[in-house]
This record gives C-alpha cells, structure tokens and sequence, in this order.
C-alpha cells in the first residue's frame, strides 16, 4: 500500500486554495442578499410613487365641511354661495379638529348654553388651506336649516350648539388627475342618513353620486377653484344606462320573427279568402222572409173576403 505524503508547501497552497472558495462563497452570499434587499427597496419606492392613499386622506378632510352640504357646481370660489361658504368653513374646522385631535378638550365652552366656542382664526386657517391665504371670509353670525351659529364679536368665536350629525353626505375621494393644469379630486358622496332623515345610515360606504372638485396650482400649492360634474356615475345608474340601450337581436330569433310574421300574414289571407268565398246568409235569407209575409197578407185579405 502506498503512502502519499503532502508537503508543507502543498498543504499551505491548499489551506489557501480553501480560504479563496470559502472568501468566493461568503461574497456570492452577501451579492444576492444585497441584490435581494435593493430589488424589495426598488419596488416599494415604485410602489410609493404610485399609491396616492395619503393625498387622497389629504383632500377628504379639506372638502368634508363642503360635501356635508352638497353645493351647487361653480366657476371660481367666489362665486360659491355664501351660506354654503360659511357652513362648510365652520364645519369643516369641527370635523378637522374632531379628525386631528380627538376631540374638543383643549376649547372652552360658553358658561350659560355649554355651547363650544371655536375660534375664527382656526377656520381662516381651515379655509387658508382649502382656498388659499389670500382669501378673506367676513365673520358674522348665519342661519342654518334648523339651527343658528352665532358670531360673539367680543371674543371672535363662534357658538356651536351641541347637535348630532350635521350635513347630508360625507366623503371619499377616489381618484386624483390632472387635465388641462387643474387638478381634478373626484369625490364619492356617501349619505349620511335614510331618505327620511330618521336614522342614521353610518354603515353605508356606497356613493349615489360623484364630483370634481377643481384645484388650481399657487405658489406651489393647490387650491381650490370650482366645482363641476364628475365623468365618475354610481353602479346603480351606469347599469340603468346600459339596461336602457337596445340591445341587437341574434339571427336566430331574426329568423323566428320572420317566419312568424309570415305565417301570421298567410293565416290573415287565407280568413280573408274564406271570408270571400261564403254566402251572405242574412241578404239571401231577407227576401224569402219577404215573400212569407206577402203570402201571409194575401191569405188574410182572402179570409176577409169570404167572411163578407
């Protein structure tokens, strides 16, 4: 049996050989662990340039104060309807505050109605946000529907009556686009209550109707500037639309109303043959009746003459 012996420098060549694969494998490893990590980075921040979830969130809480309230469309802020204007800009900073903080703790109530006090700098800086800085809303007291919001001078707050659900819709922006340098927030109307007003139909998340909500770019931010009909229809009325659309026939029920309609025509001509082709009973029967009753006449008058 042979004996193979390796030398010191063998071995050492070999030691080396072993750490270079091992330095090679260790390196592979950390390559594909580094691809891996950049590949997951790559899609999450291709991920994040395309989810606008948060813009979306953005617009709902600037628009909820105008959704409440269901303005008519409009050209320009300032020809928004007053009423609606200070409705939304007063509820509008109640919902935020209600969303951002949790509640009223840190607003003082009035002492004699326990009506909470908000003060009209928070609802410029509301509407600072919704229609831009430049815009000033005169304060003063409004009439609502069912309620007055009253403007105290002396401490520049407005009186909020303690109340339930207020406005007829809350909103869900669905999409976000721009067309022609406007950028175009589509908003899903959500009601708020049954038809009737008596319950309260939170659960509801489906919307009856859609708008585009226009913002114009200022100084490096958007503001809002009109608001117009959506392209956007509700489930319920794009399926009325297309149920109402005449919809084409096959050829096989072409063929079916053809030959129906053939056979209708023949059954109609042969009656009006058969129709043609009978005696008229009633002509042909009139002069025998006639001649019974002249007969029956000139028997009479024979019977006269005898008896004279």
């Amino acid at each position: 049996m042979t004996k193979h012996y390796i030398t010191p420098e063998e071995h050492a060549r070999l030691q080396r050989r072993r750490g270079r694969q091992a330095l090679g494998l260790l390196i592979t490893i950390l390559v594909l662990v580094g691809f891996v990590t950049v590949l997951r980075a790559g899609v999450g921040l291709v991920a994040n340039l395309f989810d606008d979830t948060a813009q979306k969130q953005e617009y709902e809480d600037k628009l909820e104060g105008l959704v409440l309230f269901d303005p008519m469309p409009f050209d320009g802020i300032e020809n928004i309807d007053d009423l609606t204007l200070r409705e939304a800009a007063v509820w509008g900073c109640i919902y935020n505050i209600q969303e951002t903080q949790g509640g009223f703790d840190n607003y003082n109530t009035d002492p004699d109605t326990e009506q909470l006090l908000l003060p009209s700098v928070e609802v410029d800086a509301y509407l600072a946000r919704l229609v831009g800085p430049s815009f000033k809303l005169t304060h003063r007291s409004f009439e609502m529907e069912d309620m007055t919001i009253e403007f105290d001078e002396s401490s520049q707050c407005y009186k909020i009556p303690v109340t339930g659900t207020v406005g007829y819709y809350r909103a869900v922006v669905t999409k976000l686009f721009k067309r022609s340098g406007q950028l175009h927030v589509t908003v899903g109307y959500i009601p708020t209550s049954s038809t009737d007003d008596s319950i309260i139909n939170q659960s509801s998340d489906t919307p009856t109707k859609y708008m585009d909500y226009l913002f114009e770019r200022q100084s490096g931010s958007w503001y809002l500037t009109g608001l117009t009909e959506s392209e956007t229809k509700p489930d319920s009325t794009a399926s009325t639309e297309a149920a109402s659309q005449p919809q084409p026939m096959a050829e096989s029920d072409v063929q079916d109303a053809i030959l129906a309609t053939a056979g209708s025509s023949e059954a109609a001509s042969n009656a009006a043959s058969d129709a043609a082709a009978e005696p008229d009973t009633q002509s042909l029967d009139e002069p025998a009746a006639d001649s019974t009753a002249a007969e029956a006449d000139a028997a009479d008058n024979g019977a006269s003459s005898t008896a004279a």
